[in-house]
């Protein structure tokens, strides 16, 4: 049987897809003790699979500790939290336990009585501007600016008791909009430094609805109060970085790797549970082929990281100095597993950047197109029925591909990302929005391309190369066909 279907019939997105609602199911905030919950749960599912090796190894994240340019996140326990409003009526606005993505992340604790105040609309709240005339000192704020922002300028620079905010972030005209999901929480963080400490208070995400309700009380000419409580505490802590390999057979020194990020607030299902799960399906799979020796050991190493996403990868590298020489390309798995249809999403595979140049890229979208033929039945008319929506983009960054693809490290790696999704950093963002077919397929696309990396010979590489050529021809005529119609605009 070819590796094209043995891969397809062992690898299960119905196995992914629990390993998804697992690590859903923590609260992975970066250098958190929850992570580190999430990391153990990681590693031991790792060497019940056969992956003896797996380890979690630990760096320094206090909030001050620096790797190359990057300071590392502080450490954050929460235990409880709670926002009501008091005035004009008594209701309950949010609560960690039911909504954890309700609290700003990084959020310090309150008095043990709680903390009891007015609130103050300041617009945006990320700029000066936006409090004149406004005495916040010793209130709330509401604002529709990102978290971090905001606690700058209202609570570190003004005084203000805390803050609450009630907008997406990465809001898309016509595709996503606070008014599409007005009842969600948006994932808000405070991230402070080490010099920060004794000026952070605390903050809670809104729904849109909550936070037009508010709005419009104050419009009316009424007096919001609110009292808050939060068990939190903020200390020196670690980032918990998971690693395993299945060891090569001839070139072990050459390293074949495979990454995805599992931080961000519970769920955070599709953000990034999915590639997390997913690349423990993978890893699952590839093992059981080979104890059932239906493949052979791959000539190459093949590397497993699960991170906190760019934290942990930097200070993984930066402690890992030697690595780089040793790794031939990587995939970073990043929002993987979305229903495309509930989620308004296609799956993209993010190019290396033209500074790096790699047959990867072709190489991977390749399988994207042959997953076409592997999963979709055709048409009675002989085409594709596959409704399946995949596209090729230029080089974005904004992950864990993006430090490998840096011309410091210089190694190839491309993203596979699901995108847009409308339920992206909020508390939508659930395992009913997973859907086992996404994380089959694109298991699938990682599982093929890694393995016939890590076994590729020297006529691989002509193959490969010839690729690359052909495909590459392909885009020159169609850059030329556009020109010209451009061209033929303007006139």
């Amino acid at each position: 049987m070819s590796l094209n279907k043995l891969v397809k019939e062992e690898l299960s997105g119905s196995n992914a897809k629990s390993y998804v609602a697992r690590i859903a199911s923590y609260h992975r905030i970066q250098a958190s003790t929850m992570f580190h919950e999430a990391a153990e749960y990681v590693k031991n599912e790792l060497v019940k699979i056969g992956l003896k090796n797996a380890v979690i190894e630990q760096f320094i994240s206090d909030g001050a500790k620096k790797y190359w340019t990057y300071t590392m996140p502080v450490g954050w326990t929460v235990k409880s939290a709670e926002l009501r409003q008091v005035e004009p009526e008594d209701r309950l606005m949010a609560s960690y336990e039911d909504l954890p993505q309700s609290l700003h992340a990084f959020s310090n604790a309150t008095p043990s009585r709680g903390v009891t105040a007015d609130l103050v609309d300041v617009g945006n709240g990320t700029k000066a501007a936006d409090y004149e005339g406004k005495d916040v000192k010793g209130r709330f704020v509401l604002a529709t600016g990102r978290a971090r922002l905001v606690h700058e300028e209202a609570v570190f620079k003004r005084g203000a008791a805390g803050v609450l905010t009630d907008s997406l972030t990465h809001e898309i005209p016509n595709v996503r909009e606070s008014l599409d999901i007005p009842d969600a929480h948006a994932y808000q963080a405070i991230w402070p430094t080490a010099d920060e400490l004794e000026k952070v208070t605390f903050g809670f995400s809104l729904s849109k609805r909550q936070g037009e309700h508010l709005r419009t009380l104050l419009k009316k000419g009424k007096k919001v109060k609110l009292k808050a409580r939060v068990n939190a505490r903020l200390f020196p802590s670690k980032l918990d970085v998971v690693t395993a390999t299945i060891p090569g057979s001839i070139r072990p020194s050459e390293e074949v790797f495979l990454i995805a990020h599992f931080c961000h607030p519970k769920p955070s299902a599709n953000d990034n549970a999915s590639g997390s799960g997913l690349l423990m399906e993978i890893a699952r799979t590839m093992k059981a082929l080979i104890d059932s020796r239906k493949i052979s050991p791959p000539a190459r190493t093949i590397r497993f990281i699960w991170v906190p996403e760019t934290y942990g990868t930097i200070a993984f590298l930066h402690s890992h100095e030697d690595l780089p020489a040793r790794l031939v390309a990587g995939i970073n798995l990043d929002m993987v597993g979305q229903n495309q249809e509930l989620c308004k999403s296609t799956l993209n595979l993010d190019c290396t950047p033209d500074s790096l140049p790699s047959f990867l890229n072709d190489m991977v979208y390749g399988l994207m197109e042959e997953s076409v033929k592997e999963f979709d039945m055709p048409s009675s008319f002989g085409n594709s029925s596959s409704t399946f929506r995949y596209n090729r983009t230029a080089f974005s960054g904004g992950s864990d591909h993006a430090e490998f693809t840096d011309s410091t490290i210089g190694v190839p790696c491309v993203m596979l990302l699901q995108w847009p999704d409308l339920f992206y950093h909020t508390s939508m963002d659930t395992t009913d929005k997973v859907s086992e077919d996404s994380l089959h397929r694109v298991g699938w696309i990682t599982a093929i391309a890694a393995l016939n990396l890590a076994d590729a010979t020297m006529e691989d590489t002509y193959l490969f190369a010839n690729q690359t050529s052909s495909q590459g021809m392909i885009r020159i005529k169609e850059a030329g066909r556009q020109a010209i119609e451009e061209l033929s605009r303007k006139k």
